[in-house]
């Protein structure tokens, strides 16, 4: 909306030079460096927190969330901000690397990502998932496209495969649910929400 839909190019060659082409730790991308930091992060804030823990116990059934103590609404926004910063973040290491705001480039990158994210093992209804997953999920899809430029298949094939992922992987994650049910197993939000209320018994004076 601000620029008009059109790509700024106008980038500061010390953002390009050091961030975009820069190495670090002998010839070690700095883009690769950055990117393995918010990874270890995000997989310490996720499964070594209490922040990851109600982020989980609230992710299939917001519902029993609440009614075990928990501030549903509160952690909801803070997982959006949290999001909508790591996505900005991702949207200035890209301007870094391409030197330009790359607005249509994008169309499609969602379309990928949500499919790298399933194929790694995140349920579309919440409460199953992790980081270390959708990194290695991620590679699917992007190992496909690269390979479909490099034979010289259509662009547009690419989005139908990718497509076509994507729906094996919710199919997959809903016979797994299905599969959990039949069998009588407590799912993961539910020994959250147990862990989760157990603390809160132990510890009352903490709460």
């Amino acid at each position: 909306m601000i620029t008009g839909g059109v790509d700024l190019r106008d980038i500061p060659n010390v953002m390009v030079n050091d961030i975009g082409f820069g190495n670090i730790f002998w010839q070690v991308p700095w883009l690769t460096v950055l990117a393995v930091i918010v990874v270890v992060l995000g997989i310490v804030l996720l499964h070594r927190t209490r922040f990851g823990l109600h982020t989980y116990a609230i992710g299939s059934n917001p519902e029993a969330g609440r009614r075990s103590g928990l501030n549903v609404s509160g952690q909801l926004i803070a997982v959006y901000a949290l999001s909508g910063l790591l996505a900005g973040f991702a949207g200035w290491l890209n301007l870094a690397f391409y030197q330009s705001t790359t607005i249509a480039g994008q169309s499609t990158t969602n379309l990928s990502v949500i499919a790298g994210v399933v194929i790694g093992g995140t349920s579309l209804f919440g409460g199953y998932g992790s980081i270390f997953g959708s990194i290695v999920g991620l590679f699917i899809p992007a190992t496909l496209q690269d390979g479909f430029v490099i034979i010289g298949i259509q662009p547009f094939w690419q989005q139908v495969v990718v497509g076509a992922v994507l729906i094996a992987a919710v199919y997959v994650d809903q016979q797994r649910r299905a599969a959990a049910l039949r069998g009588g197993t407590r799912s993961m939000t539910g020994n959250l929400l147990h862990h989760l209320t157990s603390s809160r018994r132990a510890t009352p004076a903490r709460e």
